[in-house]
């Protein structure tokens, strides 16, 4: 449905040269991040193209010296404004994309701040974070079962800390799931490495 928007947000991404993991596509974090705020947005509401549109402009700049989001966002007002996006609430775009990093604020926001948020936190939690943490594992010196074991138990008390920066009801049982998820591969990794 956005597919121009898709394309250019593709090569921003390729063009600003952030870096993560060597293994983390920052695009393709990008479309997972979209695909949870359509789940999310099912069921919570809030204008779907706002949504879709800021989750996909969310972490498209970058600048060593300015919070991203702050880039993303002039990005997404830039963009948006000159290709003639007329039926659009650019502006609520624009709110969602500099408020998708703040979880903490207090400042009352739109549904739509709230599903690409949520969206945002859901990505690399559950399945994914378990292939994250065996991939960052097998990079790194000596790598073994027990180191990966050992970093995914580290980041569950990580990522449980985190539940509370949730905002949406269907993001709080979403993220629940994942970490239940992680917690039962943890168990039967534990009984197959003879932990327990």
């Amino acid at each position: 449905m956005h597919s121009k928007i898709i394309e250019y947000i593709k090569a921003e991404i390729a063009r600003n040269g952030r870096f993560s993991q060597p293994f983390r596509d920052r695009f393709q974090h990008t479309m997972r991040v979209y695909n949870w705020a359509e789940r999310l947005q099912s069921v919570e509401g809030g204008d779907l193209s706002v949504i879709q549109i800021a989750c996909l402009f969310h972490d498209s700049g970058w600048d060593a010296h300015l919070p991203h989001e702050e880039v993303s966002a002039a990005l997404a007002k830039d963009y948006l404004t000159k290709n003639g996006y007329v039926d659009l609430d650019i502006d609520k775009v624009v709110q969602a994309v500099l408020h998708h990093n703040r979880r903490t604020s207090d400042i009352s926001l739109p549904i739509e701040c709230y599903v690409v948020m949520d969206a945002d936190l859901l990505d690399e939690i559950g399945a994914v974070t378990i292939v994250w943490d065996s991939m960052a594992t097998a990079l790194a010196e000596e790598p073994s079962y027990l180191k990966a074991y050992n970093r995914i138990c580290h980041y569950l008390e990580k990522n449980k800390e985190r539940a509370s920066l949730l905002k949406t009801e269907s993001g709080k049982n979403f993220y629940k799931e994942r970490i239940e998820f992680i917690e039962y591969f943890i168990a039967n990794l534990e009984f197959e490495l003879g932990l327990n």
